[in-house]
C-alpha cells in the first residue's frame, strides 16, 4: 500500500457563492499543479513550576490556513485565483481590481497508498492575497500565488454527493516565444526586452482574528500596490526612460498581450504608471537597463489599477 507519488494527487477549487462555505454540489475545476495548502493550529504551551517548568499543558487558537500555487501559466486554468486576487468578478471577460469577498474551496485528495483509500482534504474561504507573473525569455510564463483560507475540514474518506470534477481544456502552457505579443509602455520606444515581472503587491492584507472563536472574522481587503519589473537590453531608445524616470513625468499605460492563440488570450492593462527608478547594470555580460513601474489609480476611465480581458481574439 506504499509508494504514493504526488503527482497521483487531485487537486481542484471551486468557487464559493457564500464566503466561506463550500457549495452543496460543487462543481469542481482540477488544476494542472498542486493548490498546497495547510492548517496548522496556532498552538499554545503551558509551563508550570509543578513540573519543574516542562510542558505541562496546551492550548489551540486559530486555524493558520495558508498555501501557495505555482507554475506555468495556462490559459483559463488560474482565473478563478486571479478573480480572488483582484477581489471582483470577470464580467464579460474582463476583471478589474476592486474590494469584493471572492473566495474559492480548495480540495486536494491523496491514496493511502498505491491503491489505497480516497482521502480528502478541503480548505474553504481561501483568496490569493499576493503573487505574480514572471515573464522570462526562453522560460515558460510561470504564475505564483500566496493563498490564505477562512477555515478547514478535517481529512475524510467522504466525497461530497454530487460533486463533479472538469479538467482544464487548455494543456498547452503559454511560453515567452510565442505568446508573448508586442508590450507597449505607451509614448515610449522600446528596446529589446530581456524579462518582465508583474508583482501583485498587497499591503496590509492579511486575516482579522476573532476572539472567542478558532475563526477568524475575514481578511482584510489591503490596499493594492503592484510592481512591475522590466529588464531591457540597452540599444538605441534606453536613454529615453533612464531620463524620464530621473524627474516628474506624463503618466503612461503599459499593455503586455499574453496568448498566441485566437480566444485563449490575455490582455494585461495598467492604464496610468509612472516610473518608480531605473538603474544601468554593466556588470555582466549584457549591457542591461532594470525599470521599475508603478502602476496608479486609474480616476478617470478604467476607475481601477488594472484591467485583464480575456478571450481576446
Amino acid at each position: 500500500m506504499t509508494g504514493f507519488a504526488t503527482s497521483e494527487t487531485r487537486s481542484a477549487i471551486v468557487a464559493e457563492t457564500t464566503v466561506g462555505t463550500t457549495p452543496s454540489t460543487p462543481g469542481f475545476s482540477t488544476m494542472h499543479d498542486l493548490v498546497r495548502m495547510s492548517s496548522k493550529p496556532d498552538v499554545f504551551y503551558g509551563q508550570s513550576l509543578t513540573g519543574k517548568g516542562a510542558r505541562t499543558g496546551q492550548g489551540y487558537g486559530i486555524d493558520m490556513v495558508e498555501g501557495t500555487y505555482e507554475g506555468p501559466l495556462y490559459y483559463g486554468a488560474a482565473d478563478e485565483l486571479l478573480s480572488t486576487l483582484l477581489q471582483a468578478d470577470w464580467a464579460t471577460n474582463v476583471l478589474k481590481d476592486a474590494k469584493k469577498e471572492q473566495s474559492v474551496t480548495v480540495e486536494n485528495t491523496v491514496n493511502a497508498g498505491v491503491g489505497g483509500t480516497a482521502t480528502m482534504t478541503r480548505f474553504r474561504g481561501v483568496e490569493a492575497i499576493s503573487g505574480s507573473i514572471n515573464l522570462q525569455a526562453e522560460r515558460e510564463a510561470q504564475i505564483s500565488l500566496n493563498l490564505m483560507g477562512r477555515g478547514s475540514d478535517n481529512a475524510t474518506t467522504s466525497a461530497i454527493t454530487g460533486a463533479t470534477y472538469t479538467d482544464p481544456s487548455v494543456v498547452d502552457p503559454l511560453v515567452s516565444g510565442q505568446d508573448v505579443g508586442t508590450i507597449k509602455f505607451a509614448g515610449y520606444a522600446l528596446d529589446c526586452m530581456q524579462s518582465l515581472e508583474i508583482a501583485f503587491d498587497f499591503e496590509q492584507r492579511d486575516r482579522q482574528p476573532k476572539l472567542s472563536s478558532k475563526k477568524i472574522c475575514g481578511i482584510r481587503r489591503g490596499n493594492f500596490l503592484p510592481k512591475l519589473t522590466a529588464n531591457i537590453y540597452i540599444e538605441t531608445n534606453f536613454l529615453n526612460i533612464y531620463n524620464a524616470a530621473r524627474k516628474r513625468h506624463n503618466s503612461f499605460a503599459v499593455t503586455v498581450p499574453i496568448g498566441s492563440v485566437t480566444g485563449e488570450k490575455y490582455t494585461v492593462l495598467f492604464p496610468v504608471c509612472h516610473f518608480g527608478s531605473t538603474e544601468l547594470d554593466l556588470s555582466a555580460g549584457d549591457a542591461m537597463q532594470k525599470v521599475e513601474i508603478m502602476p496608479h489609480y486609474d480616476s478617470s476611465k478604467e476607475k481601477a489599477v488594472i484591467k485583464i480581458t480575456r478571450a481576446v481574439s
